[in-house]
């Protein structure tokens, strides 16, 4: 049983079928690689029913990852995979409505967080200071983003925003851009004391909430998802 649930688990999760197939494979050699050890032991087990068990399970998962259902899944998990959080991901995953991949203009919010005295910081901190307190800030942040569900855009070392409302479309989405904006506020308080204490400096972080007609998309290469907005007025 716990065989056929990794194998199913496995070749759904898994994007290239030929890695899926080299997976399952590699799993059900495994399985009789054992039952033959144990009978050298003097150890009788039968993998038969392990076999099969595995068998249908990786095929059941190869045939849902190849459906329209799973290549669904692997597109969403291909450009949004890392900017939401695993419940926002299961809301786009149960939604019928089309995600604007290749662009549309559509009525959202974005929440922009920035550090608005970066040159002063460089001139402040060695690199590798610079650079980790850049990383914390863009942790921070974008977790914060991604629980008050906001999709992940155009995150930069002294920037990060997220969209709400253009991926799920959602009426409500200037009000959850706003509490979102205050859950980060909060999360700042926090990050300006740590500056404070690991390095010296004071980090001057605002956050502002943008509503309106927004272009959302896929900007650039498909292989670096750059999933970006920009906004109409801009």
């Amino acid at each position: 049983m716990a065989l056929g649930f990794g194998l199913a688990w496995t070749t759904i999760q898994i994007h290239s079928v030929a890695l899926k197939i080299v997976v399952a494979t590699v799993a059900l050699l495994e399985t009789a690689a054992l039952a033959w050890l144990l009978q050298l032991q003097g150890i009788h087990w039968s993998p038969y029913s392990a076999l099969a068990a595995g068998t249908l399970a990786a095929g059941f998962g190869l045939a849902y990852a190849l459906s329209k259902a799973g290549r669904h899944r692997r597109r969403i998990e291909e450009v949004l995979g890392g900017r939401i959080s695993r419940l926002t991901f299961q809301k786009i995953l149960e939604s019928d409505a089309s995600l604007p991949f290749t662009g549309e203009m559509q009525e959202a919010s974005v929440v922009d967080c920035r550090i608005f005295n970066r040159q002063e910081l460089v001139g402040a901190l060695s690199a590798p200071d610079f650079v980790a307190l850049s990383n914390t800030f863009a942790d921070a942040v974008a977790q914060t983003l991604m629980d008050s569900g906001g999709v992940l855009a155009g995150q930069g070392g002294e920037q990060t925003r997220a969209l709400f409302g253009g991926v799920l479309l959602d009426p409500e989405h200037a009000a959850q851009a706003q509490e979102a904006a205050r859950a980060v506020q909060e999360r700042l308080q926090a990050f300006r004391q740590e500056c404070l204490e690991r390095w010296g400096v004071e980090a001057d972080c605002r956050v502002s909430v943008h509503s309106g007609a927004m272009i959302v998309g896929v900007f650039g290469s498909a292989t670096l998802n750059g999933f970006d907005v920009v906004l109409a007025a801009e």
